[in-house]
């Protein structure tokens, strides 16, 4: 409950929507509450039986001596035809002003909803951009996926939209609840107990919601990550032909939400015609109750059915809860994962910035002393030491496994060094800034990667177009110009390897790197290709650091 307020917190950043929203929450409040003496006048038109009384009652608060005063007025300055249509354009009076807040909510709670939710998603986003590599590559691939759209989409069906149940409800019950009081203190103690019992009986059907939709979420980013696995493997899972295995842990883990959400919606059903049941019981003993009040003259008939019209303004927020609850047990379930990952990896981000960012050039050389990099309980790099000076061209060989590509992934701070010292121009890196840090170097990684759209788009990225420039790369990385608007598909799967690692190496050089990292970027070219985009990239940079494993 705990993470329940601290989201509630998120709300003063639209303080002035809130305000405004709660103000026209108390408004329809108001216009339901006041609504309710407006049915008096009516059966005492459709009766007209009862003595009106022209005199004021001696107390405040006889509500039924004031109505009955106050129609007595009334008819006494008009006639009942005249009467009733000022009733009536009284109770439509009431209803247009109740309708315009209710709309008036919506406009001014929706930013407030839609808001906290794009703060929601920009700190999950920021949380997970954030993580160490260490930390990224323990989560399961769905695990974002399902935070930032399934619980998300809890968050706003169960909590966003059941804001109601904390503003306008509650005002609508204490006013019914009010009038109820005034017009028979006796018969509204007798509701309030069996509201209270119908209450505690839906509460504890909904109470175990929460852990099994938590259950269910987890389970769904499960697949999320089954799914995600089989479709950028799908050529290697059916060349080794092992789709069994695959379709028995997607099969396992549907069959688990499948457990899951038929308990969670048997639950959430229940609560509905529960709660209608245990509200028709408790209308019919009221109804038992007061005509025997009526009956014995201990009430006014029209007082009743006020009465009756106020406790349905008590009932129908009480159904609106029980069907609401379910869901609100889900949304805080989604909402304690949400704010759990946030909370839990706050401690596993990068190194914290320690320097103002800005633009930072390389000089002399990079120095790497005496540096240990582990990943777990084994040392990946062990004491090793070489130095990248200003312009040179530094090869790194040894066997597959042997840490070349965690060498470059520590160069980059993916990876914090267990010891020893990394240094560029004499200043440790570790007071500098990352994000200038890195903007020193391009990598080219071991598997190219590119991202959804055409072959110019994942060259150029965010940087400004300028076509000789990007001439002059397409030239060096041997890629036709007229590739430039092909689409690559999804991680580049409409072009062939060779293809995506040209791009790969042309995007590296497009950035302008003072410092370019080569993590074996020709292993899908050609023995022709390879040399001569290798020869092609050593005389292209000129000036330019480059480090080729």
């Amino acid at each position: 409950m705990s993470e329940f307020f601290k989201f509630i917190g998120a709300v003063n950043s639209y303080k002035t929507y809130t305000a405004w929203g709660i103000f026209f929450h108390f408004m329809t409040a108001f216009f339901t509450v006041i609504s309710i003496p407006l049915v008096v006048p009516f059966f005492q038109l459709l009766f007209g039986t009862e003595t009106l009384s022209l005199d004021p009652p001696q107390s405040i608060l006889d509500l039924e001596g004031y109505l009955n005063y106050g129609y007595g007025q009334l008819i006494s300055n008009w006639d009942r035809i005249d009467a009733l249509k000022i009733v009536c354009a009284m109770v439509l009076l009431v209803f247009l002003l109740k309708n315009i807040s209710r709309f008036l909510i919506s406009y001014f709670m929706i930013p407030v909803r839609n808001g906290i939710l794009k703060d929601l998603r920009k700190e999950i986003w920021t949380t997970f951009q954030n993580l160490s590599l260490t930390k990224r590559n323990e989560l399961q691939q769905g695990y974002l996926n399902s935070l930032i759209t399934n619980d998300l989409l809890e968050v706003d069906h169960g909590i966003l939209k059941s804001f109601e149940l904390l503003f306008k409800l509650p005002l609508i019950v204490i006013g019914s609840l009010f009038v109820m009081v005034l017009l028979n203190p006796l018969l509204t103690l007798i509701a309030f107990v069996l509201i209270l019992f119908t209450l505690v009986i839906v509460g504890r059907v909904s109470h175990s919601l929460k852990s099994s939709a938590s259950e269910a979420q987890d389970t769904l980013s499960t697949i999320s990550t089954l799914v995600d696995q089989y479709l950028s493997s799908m050529k290697l899972i059916r060349s080794l032909g092992v789709e069994s295995f695959f379709n028995k842990s997607f099969d396992k883990e549907n069959e688990a939400y499948l457990r899951s959400t038929t308990a969670i919606l048997r639950r959430r059903d229940l609560a509905s015609p529960l709660s209608e049941f245990l509200g028709v019981i408790t209308i019919v003993i009221l109804l038992f109750v007061g005509t025997l009040m009526v009956l014995r003259g201990n009430m006014m008939a029209s007082s009743f059915f006020a009465f009756i019209f106020a406790f349905y303004n008590i009932i129908d927020p009480a159904k609106s809860f029980s069907r609401e609850y379910s869901n609100v047990q889900r949304g805080l379930a989604s909402l304690d994962r949400i704010m759990g990952f946030n909370h839990e990896h706050k401690s596993n981000m990068e190194s914290p910035v320690i320097a103002s960012p800005g633009k930072l050039s390389f000089v002399d050389r990079l120095s790497i002393e005496n540096v240990s990099l582990s990943y777990g309980p084994n040392d990946v790099l062990d004491d090793i030491s070489f130095e990248i000076r200003k312009g040179e061209k530094v090869g790194v060989v040894g066997f597959s496994g042997e840490g070349k590509s965690s060498a470059l992934d520590m160069i980059l701070r993916f990876y914090e060094i267990s010891n020893g010292q990394l240094s560029i121009d004499g200043s440790c890196v570790s007071t500098l800034n990352l994000e200038a840090y890195r903007s020193m170097f391009a990598l080219v990684p071991q598997q190219a990667m590119l991202f959804h759209g055409t072959v110019q788009d994942n060259i150029v990225l965010d940087k400004i177009l300028d076509m000789s420039k990007l001439e002059q790369v397409l030239m060096v990385s041997n890629i036709e110009i007229e590739l430039l608007n092909q689409k690559v598909g999804d991680r580049g799967v409409m072009l062939s390897g060779g293809q995506r690692q040209r791009i790969s190496i042309a995007r590296a050089l497009y950035q302008e790197p003072q410092i370019l990292l080569m993590d074996e970027p020709t292993s899908e070219l050609d023995a022709q290709n390879e040399k001569e985009v290798i020869d092609a990239i050593m005389n292209a940079l000129d000036g330019v650091s480059v480090v080729l494993v």
